[in-house]
């Protein structure tokens, strides 16, 4: 995958501003620092966003301290990389609300089931089912806010961002 100047500007822009909003977390580790990350996985490339929203959350992660040790993150790093690619996938080559709800399903639900057996299988005491059903309606609500604001402030100024050629 080559990537050109203008995509490694706006993917630099849009690490810029996930660390921007990554100083706000809404519960712990949870935020809008995803919001860059959606939008670049549908105005740059869904790799490259993928790319911001696992940075994203190692920020915000980072700036809360780790709250759930470091192997932990990247895991959850790893399933933010894979919504918002997922988001951007769809966004490129399907339709708009389709890419919402898999960006939604992805980043909530999926990706908090991932983290809560990974956090099981590392021993950690708030982790399984418990994990689960503690964060699933925070973590939804705000995987929700995330990739709906994206998506809106993409069909806003998406017709104004130069098409990649890239997937």
């Amino acid at each position: 995958m080559k990537i050109t100047t203008r995509e490694l500007v706006m993917t630099g822009l849009m690490i810029a501003l996930a660390a921007i909003l990554a100083q706000f977390p809404i519960n712990g580790s949870i935020g809008l620092d995803a919001i860059p990350a959606f939008f670049g996985a549908a105005a740059i490339t869904p790799v490259l966003g993928g790319l911001v929203g696992a940075i994203a959350h190692l920020l915000i992660a980072s700036f809360t301290g780790f709250m759930f040790t470091m192997p932990l993150h990247l895991v959850i790093a790893g399933t933010m990389f894979l919504s918002c690619f997922a988001y951007g996938y769809v966004r490129k080559h399907g339709n708009r609300y389709l890419a919402m709800v898999a960006g939604i399903l992805m980043n909530g639900p999926v990706s908090l089931m991932i983290s809560a057996f990974a956090a099981q299988l590392l021993g950690m005491e708030f982790s399984g089912m418990m994990m689960f059903l503690a964060l699933i309606g925070p973590l939804t609500i705000v995987a929700a806010i995330n990739v709906i604001l994206a998506d809106i402030l993409y069909g806003l100024v998406g017709a104004y961002v130069p098409k990649s050629k890239a997937v």
